[in-house]
C-alpha cells in the first residue's frame, strides 16, 4: 500500500518553474509527464470550496492582498498566478488533470481544530481511482482521518519547528513524534536539514517509510538518502 512512496522522488507543488507556477495545473501536467508523484498543498475557501495553494495570504503568488481563506472561489476565479495564465485550482480540478495517472502527497494546511478542512478534502477524495496519501504538520488533521477514513495514507511532517510560534513542549512534542499514538501515522516525513535525527531512524527501523522535505541540491540528496527511503524535491530533476 505504501510502494509507492519509496519508490520515485515526489515533485513539489508539481514540476514548476519560471513558466509553470507552483501548485498549478501546468506544473501538475509536467509531473505527470515527467512520471513523478505530485506533492501539493490543499486549503479551504470561505465557500467551503477546497483549493491548491499553499500560503495563506494571496500576496506572493497573485496580483490581490489578503487572506486566501476570507475568498469564494467567485472571488479568485480570475485570479492569476505569478503572471501566468494559470489560475489558482480546486482540488476537484487537480484530481480530474491527473485522473490517477500519477499517485498524489496532499498536504493538509491544517491548525487548531480539526473537522472543516478534512471533511471537505475527504468529500473531494471520495471515489477517487489514483494512488494519494494526505500529510500534515498537525497531529489532529491526522486523527481526524483515522477516526473517519482510516483506510487513507497518512503522514506526519515534522522539522525541529524552532520558527514557530509553539510553547517549548509543544516543540519538543512534535519533533519528536510523541503523537504517533494518536495519529497512527503511516509514514513520516521530515525536513532534510535536520537529519539525521533519532525519532526519524526510529521510524523507519520499525518499518514505517521515512521522506525528506524539501531537497533543492543534488548534495541535499545525496546527503537526505542516507537516512530515507525517498524525498520530495524542488528545483532539480532526480
Amino acid at each position: 500500500m505504501t510502494t509507492w512512496l519509496r519508490d520515485r522522488p515526489i515533485a513539489h507543488r508539481g514540476l514548476h518553474d519560471a513558466d509553470l507556477p507552483e501548485n498549478s495545473l501546468p506544473a501538475f501536467e509536467a509531473a505527470v509527464a515527467a512520471g513523478y508523484p505530485i506533492e501539493l498543498d490543499v486549503r479551504l475557501l470561505a465557500d467551503e470550496t477546497v483549493v491548491v495553494f499553499h500560503d495563506a495570504e494571496l500576496d506572493r503568488l497573485t496580483q490581490v492582498k489578503g487572506p486566501l481563506s476570507a475568498r469564494t472561489v467567485s472571488d479568485i476565479a480570475e485570479l492569476k498566478l505569478l503572471g501566468t495564465a494559470a489560475k489558482i485550482p480546486t482540488l476537484r480540478q487537480v484530481l480530474a488533470c491527473v485522473a490517477g495517472r500519477v499517485p498524489l502527497l496532499i498536504e493538509l494546511k491544517s491548525r487548531g481544530r480539526a473537522g472543516r478542512l478534512e471533511r471537505a478534502v475527504w468529500r473531494e477524495l471520495v471515489g477517487y481511482r489514483g494512488a494519494f496519501a494526505i500529510q500534515s504538520f498537525s497531529p489532529y488533521s491526522l486523527a481526524w482521518f483515522r477516526v473517519y477514513a482510516p483506510h487513507v495514507l497518512r503522514g506526519q511532517l515534522a522539522c525541529d519547528f524552532r520558527d514557530q510560534d509553539l510553547p517549548r513542549h509543544q516543540v519538543a512534542t512534535l519533533k519528536r513524534l510523541l503523537m504517533h499514538p494518536l495519529t497512527g501515522a503511516n509514514f513520516i516525513a521530515y525536513d532534510h536539514a535536520c537529519l539525521p535525527y533519532w525519532p526519524a531512524t526510529l521510524a523507519r527501523k520499525v518499518g514505517l517509510p521515512v521522506l525528506a522535505w524539501t531537497v533543492k541540491t543534488e548534495a541535499q540528496m545525496a546527503h537526505a538518502l542516507q537516512y530515507v527511503d525517498n524525498v520530495i524535491f524542488d528545483g532539480i530533476r532526480p
